[in-house]
């Protein structure tokens, strides 16, 4: 019994120094923070249409999104993150300050580089908004608030235990309402002054986002 327990008690304290110094110099489970920017350009069109449902016309989605967002997270492991993000969607004539339940997933242990992902789900909140039609298309966008959500795949660059980079291609969309007109051929246009028409629709985005996790 002897020779079995000596050799056994050999494995046990080469496995738990073994992974003491797997951790030693990190913190696995912790508080982080991430400030990024991003830029992210409308994509698609979207069709504006007469209450029986027949086309008014198309309007092309070419709205930039410039995003300034700061994440509050808790980090389980070296794999997962979760936490609250928030900040500015700012677009050409109006934002948003969407709320954001996040979750991040590195797809490799404790490396210096890897491949992560993550998604964020929540409300996106008016900030500030026009109110008179665009003068080339007569479109108000983004009235109101709305559910919103991003994705993002990219790498995390590790330059200390606390410190990394995080640089991704993000998908994004908001749900808000789009103002146009339609104006009766008996009717004065106004179409340039404010909207007569509002319709529910899905803005999508795509672009990159760069943060700096600490």
């Amino acid at each position: 019994m002897k020779k079995i327990l000596i050799p056994l008690l050999g494995l046990l304290i080469l496995a738990s120094s073994a992974q003491a110094q797997r951790n030693k110099g990190h913190q696995v489970s912790r508080w982080s923070f991430m400030t990024s920017v991003g830029y992210a350009n409308g994509v698609g069109h979207i069709d504006l249409k007469y209450p029986n449902g027949n086309l008014v016309k198309s309007v092309d989605n070419s709205i930039p999104n410039f995003q300034i967002h700061q994440l509050l997270a808790y980090q389980f492991d070296n794999i997962f993150t979760m936490g609250i993000e928030t900040g500015f969607d700012i677009w050409r004539h109006t934002a948003f300050i969407p709320v954001c339940l996040n979750l991040s997933i590195n797809m490799t242990d404790y490396t210096k580089v890897a491949p992560m992902t993550f998604l964020n789900l929540g409300w996106g909140f008016k900030w500030y908004g026009q109110t008179k039609p665009e003068s080339t298309d007569r479109v108000v966008h983004g009235t109101n608030w709305g559910p919103c959500g991003e994705f993002g795949l990219g790498m995390r660059v590790r330059f200390t235990d606390k410190l990394s980079l995080v640089i991704s291609g993000v998908y994004k969309m908001q749900f808000s309402k789009i103002g146009y007109s339609i104006v009766e051929p008996d009717e004065q246009d106004y179409s340039d002054l404010y909207p007569n028409q509002y319709q529910n629709t899905f803005y999508h985005f795509a672009g990159v986002k760069i943060g700096l996790a600490y």
